[in-house]
Parts: structure tokens; C-alpha cells; sequence
């Protein structure tokens, strides 16, 4: 019998579970011969963060903003983010804007001969 429990110190338990916060355990416990167990596991878990879907959600109290997805998965963007890309969505916007009043006050057909020329 003591050759039996001295093999069985070796030998690992396996496990592989999903737990309730979305994270999938994989692992093995080794049982010594006075029955102390030594357990080691690995956690994955996957998670995602989608700034486009956060700004299609609410601005909170804090500046910054949130969208909950149906299955519940938030999405965030901090304030300073958030206001980085506005501040980046308005500059082009700007750009936009003056390029297409150049383009009408030019002449309006808007074609060029021109040659292409290899680089």
C-alpha cells in the first residue's frame, strides 16, 4: 500500500472548468502522502474593450462614457480619450468642410489632365 500512496504523490489530479466571471481554469492538484494538497492552475480569460461601441453608448458622470452590450459586456472610453478623439473627429471635420468649399468656388467640373508619373 505504501508503494500505491508514494505513485499517487506523483500523479496529478486534473481540472478544467469555466467559472462564473467568464474565465476558463485549467490546472492539476498533487495530493501527498499525508494528504496536503498542492494545486497550481492557470486562468484564461477574454475580455474586450471596444472604444468605437463606448462612444455609441452614454457620457457618465465622470466624462467618460459607457455602452453595456445585450449578453452585459460593458465597453469604456476614459473622458481624455473621448475628448481626444472628438478634438481629432473636429479637425477633420474642419478639413472636410474647407475642402469642399474650395472644390465649389473653384469652378465646380473638378477634373484635371494631368500624367502619372512612376516614383
Amino acid at each position: 500500500m505504501d508503494i500505491i500512496r508514494s505513485i499517487k504523490c506523483l500523479i496529478p489530479e486534473f481540472h478544467a472548468f469555466s467559472a462564473d466571471d467568464r474565465g476558463y481554469h485549467v490546472g492539476a492538484t498533487w495530493t501527498d502522502d499525508q494528504g496536503l494538497r498542492d494545486y497550481h492552475n492557470v486562468e484564461l480569460k477574454y475580455t474586450r474593450n471596444s472604444e468605437r461601441l463606448a462612444l455609441q453608448g452614454k457620457q457618465q458622470p465622470d466624462g467618460s462614457w459607457l455602452y453595456i452590450e445585450p449578453n452585459g459586456r460593458c465597453h469604456v472610453i476614459s473622458a481624455e480619450r473621448a475628448a481626444h478623439f472628438m478634438a481629432q473627429a473636429q479637425a477633420q471635420a474642419q478639413i472636410l468642410e474647407q475642402m469642399l468649399q474650395n472644390m465649389n468656388t473653384d469652378g465646380g467640373d473638378g477634373i484635371v489632365d494631368t500624367t502619372a508619373i512612376a516614383v
